[in-house]
């Protein structure tokens, strides 16, 4: 007995060592995929023989219910995301953690060595054909087992070892009391990038990185060079007349996929839906200058109305109306930031250029063209342009020269 006391306080020594390091870490603004690569580092110098650890969380996100974070020693972390509805999907009703949600467990070793222990879980087959002797997952924080895994707020993990026997009792029993410890650091980390994911929803990955460092005051602004991007749909009253409600829905969903998805994906910032319009910026900082701003922003337009035209062609074979709409392009200098009341506020721009890209789209009603540009746009983008005329646009106290692109869109 009394030879194994000073093993048995090394170990003691070891895990404080190693709670007090991830309880500072809480303090850091670290990620996820940071510390479980930080910390698997350091169970592996502890001697702990690990070669895959795996953690589940939920996310709030519009399109995905669940988050994974796999650690490797060939690839690291990788990440992965799973839909809403992942409880009626195939994998997890055959998923090893299926069993143990729905006892009312929260912990259970699989030891693959043993005849049997991977049948009918494909998961742990292929981890035995690749020589892992050991699965040990734990689970924390789903109170709640009569609802699916995928609408809760618990936390999974799973250990993995392709040591002969599996994990000795005492590697469990540190990874038993790291759990719960580990389970509230993941989930303050978590707490950032479900944040993160709210504002990149909400407000755009430009805006919401401001708010998240603290831009959150009203008349916080600054003034930033863009261009600045205004489409509107068409013939909206009678669109709207002729859909029931669910169906115009639908429809202007479709619309600002086609429209505001694309500045999204081109790298612009949406920043308001003003009824059936959209307002978006490319800033010239995000795009090393005022030239590629242009181009890219260009770029997206002419997108935009090719997916528009594609999209034209689903409704009319599914016998719906059509949908036109017009982009408005103008760069210049826009106070960028917060306005609003004191517990209501947005972030978006203000200022004579915003007014002037939206009075540039109201012309290509008038002017039968899809995509208009300022002078001022092809001064930056020179090249292929045809001039529409110049023009007194309501508000603006200059005449405009306007553009469209030389050939056809």
């Amino acid at each position: 007995m009394k030879s194994s006391e000073p093993q048995l306080l090394s170990q003691q020594d070891q895990l404080s060592g190693l709670l007090n390091w991830l309880f500072h870490r809480g303090l850091k603004p670290w990620d996820v995929e940071s510390l479980q690569g930080a910390l698997v580092t350091r169970l592996i110098d502890m001697g702990v023989p690990i070669s895959r650890m795996h953690i589940g969380m939920p996310t709030l996100h519009p399109l995905y219910a669940i988050g994974t974070y796999n650690w490797e020693p060939d690839t690291g972390v990788q990440t992965s995301v799973f839909g809403r509805g992942t409880a009626q999907s195939i994998d997890w009703l055959q998923s090893p953690i299926h069993p143990l949600y729905e006892s009312g467990d929260d912990a259970r070793r699989f030891i693959l060595e043993q005849e049997g222990s991977a049948t009918g879980y494909p998961m742990l087959e292929r981890m035995k054909a690749d020589g892992v002797s050991e699965y040990f997952v734990q689970l924390a924080g789903f109170d709640d087992r009569t609802q699916a895994v995928d609408a809760q707020e618990g936390v999974v993990t799973a250990w993995s070892t392709r040591a002969a026997g599996g994990f000795s009792d005492d590697a469990i029993v540190l990874l038993q009391t790291l759990h719960l410890p580990l389970c509230l650091l993941l989930k303050s980390l978590a707490q950032r990038q479900l944040t993160q994911n709210i504002l990149d929803t909400y407000l755009g990955s430009y805006s919401g990185n401001r708010v998240l460092s603290g831009q959150i005051q009203r008349g916080d602004s600054e003034l930033i060079d863009a261009v600045v991007f205004f489409c509107d749909l068409r013939s909206s009253s009678s669109l709207a007349e002729a859909e029931p409600p669910e169906g115009f829905l639908e429809l202007l969903n479709q619309y600002f996929e086609v429209t505001a998805g694309t500045v999204s994906e081109y790298g612009g910032e949406v920043l308001r839906f003003i009824g059936d319009a959209a307002l978006g910026i490319f800033p010239f900082e995000r795009f090393d200058g005022a030239h590629e701003a242009c181009r890219v922003a260009l770029a997206a337009s002419q997108e935009a109305l090719h997916r528009g035209r594609l999209l034209n062609q689903q409704r009319q074979h599914a016998g719906q109306q059509p949908i036109g709409f017009g982009i408005g392009l103008h760069p210049g200098s826009v106070f960028y930031g917060n306005i609003g009341t004191p517990t209501r506020l947005e972030f978006t721009v203000i200022g004579r250029a915003a007014n002037e890209a939206a009075r540039i789209e109201s012309q290509c009603k008038e002017l039968g063209e899809p995509l208009l540009v300022s002078d001022d746009f092809v001064k930056l983008l020179p090249g292929g342009w045809r001039s529409q005329g110049t023009f007194d646009l309501r508000n603006i106290d200059r005449p405009v020269e306007i553009f469209s692109p030389g050939k056809r869109v």
